[in-house]
């Protein structure tokens, strides 16, 4: 990638809330750097330039991709953006000398896999590597890693999204868009709309929340032992989602929402615990920064106090807690340290975030668009290598929502969760869909 030391046009704007507990968790010890990474297989008649054009475009419009920041930012960073040169290369295109399918997979999931635990260098490189990796003419792989302070799960959505539509219209003789939303003006509102009287509000909701977290810290239930974590998972149809959907309508919640009280109302039931404090994923775009790519998605503490009171209660405070959270979710890295030890002191246990939940919703169908029929494009094509993920939470639930299908998988870690829990938990959720979605079953 190019060298950007050179002179530039340094126009400051503030790190969004997330941007900062993100940054303050790189300067943590102990803890992991990791890139977002995305990767298609692609098989057929690929219009390479097309492809490689879709994707400088989107860099291009999308000036978070642009960001700079000092090569040492310290704890209370500036950051700024350049715009990409007009001879300056955005995807690196590379013919790889393979012997066979298996082996030129092998070399873009180690290539991939290297570009993902690579630190982004402050203040020399851009946030972003982007490969084009060519097999022969008919097959191909696209991998693409960006710095997770530039960009979260819905970046991810609208990288994968817009590449493919812009690929189709130029292929066309058309032209993607010139101009996206801006994520340097998306940040400074963001800051501007946070007032002393609203982050005051925003601290007394943090404070209760993370008080009830350390009242309530997770116990293995009885009987469970020792043993290798790993996921029970499921799929639900496209026409049990349509009547998921249907039933969501009634009760004025989202097919994710519903997952997730349904699964509080599981472990309540499995485990006798009547009080169930969860932690989740919350994107914090307002309506009108939906398209931004960037950095807005931070974890924040969920509260539910009578996770016993039956599926329907359930699900509306898991409802409220969303909507809460959401409400309240401004804050820096060292406010919520702060609220975070004085709520240990208060409950004198640690805050724990054993039970996590992670919701993701695409716009569009499960697989990707075969551009009728002369591409067939496979997300996650390649497995990452000789990197190990240990999960921190006793169960986690990622939840990743289509238009035609809903995956619902539940890792638990063997010895503060097993097997046979999270099993059986996953089957209460899918039994609470086939009774309340009879017609799908």
């Amino acid at each position: 990638m190019p060298d950007l030391t050179g002179p530039a046009a340094l126009v400051p704007f503030p790190l969004t809330y997330e941007q900062d507990r993100f940054h303050a968790k790189t300067r943590s010890s102990g803890w992991a750097h990791k890139n977002v990474q995305l990767a298609f297989e692609i098989l057929g008649d690929l219009d390479t330039d097309a492809l490689a054009a879709a994707v400088r475009a989107f860099v291009v419009r999308h000036d978070a991709l642009h960001l700079q920041m000092a090569e040492d930012p310290g704890p209370h960073p500036q950051q700024w953006t350049r715009p990409v040169g007009a001879e300056e290369e955005v995807v690196r295109r590379v013919k790889v000398r393979a012997t066979s399918p298996g082996q030129f997979s092998r070399y873009a999931s180690t290539l991939l896999s290297r570009d993902f635990v690579t630190p982004w260098s402050y203040g020399t490189r851009r946030p972003f590597v982007v490969r084009l990796l060519r097999y022969d003419e008919h097959h191909h792989a696209l991998l693409a890693t960006f710095q997770n302070l530039v960009f979260d799960g819905r970046a991810h959505h609208l990288f994968g999204h817009e590449i493919w539509r812009d690929y189709e219209a130029l292929r066309r003789g058309g032209s993607p868009p010139d101009t996206a939303p801006s994520f340097a003006a998306a940040a400074v509102r963001q800051r501007a709309r946070t007032d002393p009287r609203q982050r005051e509000r925003a601290r007394a909701s943090w404070r209760e929340r993370l008080e009830f977290q350390a009242r309530t810290s997770w116990t293995a239930p009885a009987g469970t032992g020792r043993a290798e974590g790993g996921t029970v998972g499921a799929e639900l149809s496209a026409a049990a989602v349509a009547a998921l959907r249907r039933v969501c309508a009634e009760s004025r919640s989202t097919v994710l929402q519903w997952t997730v009280g349904a699964f509080v109302a599981a472990l309540a039931a499995r485990t006798g615990r009547a009080e169930v404090g969860l932690w989740t994923s919350m994107d914090s775009r307002s309506t009108r920064d939906q398209d931004v790519v960037g950095m807005f998605a931070g974890s924040c503490p969920l509260t539910v106090t009578d996770a016993t009171a039956g599926a329907s209660a359930v699900r509306e405070q898991v409802r409220d807690q969303l909507l809460n959270a959401l409400k309240h979710q401004r804050l820096t890295a060292e406010e919520i340290a702060v609220l975070t030890r004085e709520a240990e002191a208060a409950g004198g246990a640690p805050v724990t975030r054993d039970l996590y939940v992670n919701l993701r919703r695409y716009d569009g169908d499960s697989p990707l668009a075969d551009d009728g029929g002369r591409l067939r494009i496979t997300s996650d094509a390649y497995p990452l290598r000789r990197i190990a993920f240990h999960d921190t939470h006793a169960l986690h639930l990622r939840c990743t929502e289509f238009r035609d299908r809903l995956f619902v998988a539940l890792l638990y870690d063997g010895h503060r969760a097993d097997r046979p829990l999270a099993r059986a938990i996953l089957d209460d959720v899918l039994a609470g869909v086939a009774a309340a979605c009879p017609s799908a079953a």
